[in-house]
């Protein structure tokens, strides 16, 4: 490798850590920015709701596809052995998550924003959540299962949940455009991804793609996820300035939601003995959610101003899951306990 590809590496390196460390304050930056323009451009704004529509589909697409060649899915069906904790990640993802958006979705006053905020808790993690997993000490392996199982299910799951939700808050919701999303943020992502990794697995090695290339994947998913964020609070800003309290609401809803998706998982875990490395994969699979195809889904469906919950989300739900992986000590003694 030459001179100028080492320092191009490093740089690349260096940024992507930078970008990673400071992503949560990029992240209330970006929404920060966002605020003003959106507020002073409404006008502007409104007149181009098509291609506001089309820029959050395009960033949610970015946003995933690097974790997509990323996810590691050679072998997956010898791993697929951990029955009990494939199932609880399931159970967590698709019926609890889903229940408790449920129950707080109705009590944000605009049912297009709740159809919105529903849709932001039963989407899956991507493979991205699976540094958290790296992060806690966890099961990388079990944890690339879950990824990849929620992500398959999910495509046939989250149009009939969400169908179910918006029926019963009478909004109504033509599933042929979130079937779309799916397919173009979800399903395309993982098909083009595979296909890249296998590529570039098969000329270069998989070195390449899990470890040189890497940092490079990493920052362009945290620069799609900026860009996305920016976006969708620019599209938001009149609602979340002129009624700054639902924006506070949905936040503490999520802090609430993901608080609970934390501790249930850790008492059942507990009981059943799971072990500590288990356990953290199972959680952070099941917890993260995916909020670019949240706001893809909503956006293609109700159009950009129900993705009011995907553009709030991603500050808070970071910020808790870290303060939980500080807590790593005490949760191994937890459950060795």
């Amino acid at each position: 490798m030459s001179k100028q590809a080492t320092t191009k590496k490093n740089t690349i390196s260096w940024l992507a850590d930078v970008v990673k460390k400071y992503l949560v304050l990029l992240s209330l930056f970006s929404t920060l920015l966002a605020l003003p323009i959106g507020f002073y451009f409404n006008k502007t704004i409104t007149s181009i709701k098509p291609l506001i529509s089309n820029t959050i589909l395009l960033l949610a697409f970015l946003t995933i596809l690097p974790s997509m060649i990323q996810l590691k899915t050679e072998g997956l069906l010898k791993s697929m052995k951990k029955f009990k904790e494939i199932s609880l990640s399931l159970l967590y993802v698709f019926a609890v998550s889903s229940l408790l958006a449920y129950l707080i979705a109705p009590t944000l006053g605009d049912p297009h924003i709740g159809v919105g905020y529903f849709a932001a808790n039963i989407v899956p993690a991507s493979s991205a959540s699976i540094g958290y997993v790296l992060i806690a000490g966890g099961s990388i392996e079990l944890a690339t299962i879950l990824a990849v199982l929620t992500l398959i299910l999910g495509i046939p799951l989250i149009p009939v949940l969400l169908g179910l939700y918006s029926r019963s808050v009478s909004v109504s919701v033509p599933m042929e455009p979130v079937i779309n999303s799916l397919v173009e943020v979800l399903v395309l992502p993982l098909i083009l991804g595979q296909l890249i990794r296998y590529i570039l697995i098969r000329k270069k090695g998989a070195s390449y793609v899990d470890k040189i290339i890497k940092p490079h994947l990493s920052l362009a998913t945290m620069l799609s996820m900026l860009a996305l964020v920016f976006v969708l609070v620019l599209n938001q800003a009149m609602t979340i300035i002129n009624k700054p309290m639902r924006a506070l609401t949905v936040i503490a809803y999520q802090s609430i939601v993901i608080v609970v998706l934390l501790l249930v998982p850790l008492l059942v875990s507990k009981a059943l003995k799971i072990s500590y490395e288990d356990h953290q994969a199972v959680v952070m699979i099941s917890v993260t959610k995916n909020q670019s195809v949240a706001a893809a889904m909503a956006t293609a469906a109700l159009g950009p101003q129900s993705a009011l919950a995907p553009a709030l989300i991603p500050i808070i739900q970071p910020v808790l899951i870290m303060a939980y992986l500080n807590a790593e000590d005490w949760i191994r003694r937890f459950l060795k306990s």
